[in-house]
Parts: C-alpha cells; structure tokens; sequence
C-alpha cells in the first residue's frame, strides 16, 4: 500500500517506512540536529516530514553507506556549495583503502598463525612415536629483530622482553614472520642462568626499512633437537650434550651461538604443556676430502 502524507506532511511512522530506518533513528537524527522534521505540531507535539526532509536522510544513510561519520554528514548537509565534497570523497577513499591494506594484514597473519598451529599439531603427532626428533636442517639467512643484553635466564624475563621488541616493531611498521628465538651467547652446559648474555630475536619479513634494532642471522647448517615440554636448565644441557655427540660423530663442530625456537603459537605461551622446542646448534664439517 502506498504511502500517502496528510497536509502537514509525512508522519514519523511514514517516514521511517519509506526511509526503511527506525523512528528512534528519526528521532536522534532530530535530537542532534542532523535531518529535523518540517513542521512539528504545537498542540501534540507530532512530527511531520516532507519531501526534501527525506532527501536529506536519503543522503544520510548513503554518505553512511561510505562509512562517513554523523558529524561529517552534517556539516555537508549545511553547506552551501558542492566544491569541497570531491575532497571529502577522496579522503574517505584513502581511509578505506588504508583499512583494506590493514585488513589484508590481518588476515596474512592469521593465515600464518595456521599454519604455525597446523605444524605444530603435525609435531605432537611425531612425538607420539619418540621423545625427541634429532636432524641436520639449513637455513637461509634470516632477518630478524633483536635485543642483546645481559639478563636472567627465565621464561618471566624472556616475556617481557619479547613484548617490548614486539612493540617496536609494530611501531616500525615491520611484519613478524616466523616462531620467536633466543641465541645464547654462553656456554650452555656452564653459564650462570641468573647472569646470562642472552639475545631474543623476532623473525620478519624482508624489509627496505631495517632499523637499528634488525639484522641478519647468518644462514647455513644446524643440527637441532625438536622436543615437546617447558625448557629448563637440565633438559637444555642433556640436549646440548647429545648434540655435541652427535657432532663428535658425525665430523662437524660448532659454528656459532646456540638457538632455541620456540615452536608454538604465541597464544599458547601461558600453557607450558603445549611448549615444543627446537634446541639448534650452527654447525660446519670438518671432515676433510
């Protein structure tokens, strides 16, 4: 049935029909000024719209449809001349092409984040038929970002520094890419855990931009010992050792400081059970042809 105004105009009912919007819209669109009614009834206080009224919340619920804010649609709604809304088009233009390249961000990390939980979940399967899985891995040189001081050996000092370098990097506008590591640059079977030179290191992707707070890891050969569980200072050194024997053995020697990775999505930190560790050691031959 079409809608037909009386004399004075279109009721807020009406008008809340043919503009396909609710009367308590009408009603704060009247309250902060925005589109008020034509005439409002002195006797009852009844609302009625006309015509260029429901223009004007046509135009609202369009430049809304831009994703233009009530204070923004206002103050075109006053103005006077048509000049300037080209330059406010191509703002809002820019800011939803700035929000589509976040989203696309977003959504680039959670498909790494599954990935990282889908690996994750393929290596509890391995530790189901052994402890530890012992192998020779190369890696190509590795961007990262790093702090490098002295400090305790523990998992509540490690967690506030990888929140801080975390920061920083957000601020840079670099992306994480990859599990998070610690290299010592100790001795791992004699170091004093209480005063340690240890350096956390974050992983990224290649950047034009490298801050001070980058650099490269140098790639090459590790031989690394992936097991499930918390690190601590006995399990740590009994891996180190086997890794050393296994080098013994195998004709390398160390290359360089030790790592651990730490093979886990970042929201399963406060959970030490599902902790699975990938113990590295950078190795060279030295066997002679």
């Amino acid at each position: 049935m079409k809608t037909m105004p009386s004399r004075q105009g279109y009721t807020v009912g009406q008008t809340a029909k043919i503009c396909q919007t609710s009367i308590q819209t009408l009603h704060f669109y009247d309250k902060i000024g925005l589109v008020k009614p034509h005439r409002v009834d002195g006797q009852n206080g009844y609302r009625y719209y006309s015509s260029q009224d429901i223009l004007a919340i046509k135009i609202v619920q369009d430049l809304q449809s831009m994703q233009f804010t009530l204070e923004q649609i206002g103050q075109i709604l006053k103005s006077k001349s048509m000049d300037g809304i080209p330059e406010l088009m191509r703002g809002k233009k820019a800011e939803a092409e700035e929000t589509i390249r976040t989203l696309e961000t977003v959504v680039g990390t959670i498909d790494q984040r599954l990935r990282h939980l889908n690996a994750q979940r393929q290596l509890r399967k391995e530790f189901e038929h052994s402890q530890v899985v012992v192998e020779l891995k190369t890696y190509p040189d590795r961007f990262v970002a790093f702090e490098r001081k002295r400090d305790e050996c523990g998992m509540e000092a490690s967690v506030i520094r990888f929140m801080a370098l975390m920061d920083r990097i957000k601020e840079s506008g670099l992306t994480m890419d990859g599990h998070i590591l610690t290299i010592y640059h100790e001795d791992l079977l004699t170091f004093d855990r209480g005063d340690s030179d240890i350096e956390i290191c974050v992983p990224l992707l290649p950047s034009k931009h490298e801050p001070a707070f980058t650099r490269w890891l140098p790639g090459g050969d590790y031989i690394s010992a992936v097991y499930a569980g918390f690190p601590n200072e006995d399990t740590c050194k009994l891996l180190f050792q086997r890794l050393r024997d296994w080098m013994s053995l195998n004709g390398y020697e160390e290359n360089g400081p030790v790592l651990e990775r730490y093979l886990i999505d970042f929201t399963h930190m406060m959970n030490t059970d599902d902790f699975i560790v990938d113990l590295q050691i950078p190795v060279k031959s030295v066997l002679t042809l």
